[in-house]
């Protein structure tokens, strides 16, 4: 798996203030996100991996947040991520 890519993938969505949220726009930019990794890097990817980048990119964009904080919703995100792709893999 290269974290790089994935990194790449995800960092538009999770460079926005707001991407945790649960507005449409944020919700849109997280799958448009999702789509790109799983288009360069297909479906096979984890939950551990999803969540090793995504702390990655919330502690470069997003430095000051509560650090528990920032493991809740790195933890839900990486979950939906993780699910998404399984439903993927296993519906080609």
């Amino acid at each position: 798996m290269n974290m790089d890519m994935l990194k790449e993938a995800l960092r538009q969505w999770m460079k926005i203030e707001t991407w945790h949220t649960n507005h449409p726009l944020d919700d849109e930019r997280f799958h448009r996100a999702l789509q790109k990794a799983f288009s360069t890097l297909g479906t096979s990817i984890d939950g551990d991996q999803f969540a090793e980048v995504m702390f990655e990119l919330a502690d470069e964009y997003h430095p000051n947040w509560d650090q528990k904080y920032k493991e809740e919703i790195v933890e839900n995100f990486s979950l939906r991520a993780e699910h998404i792709a399984s439903y993927l893999h296993d519906t080609k």
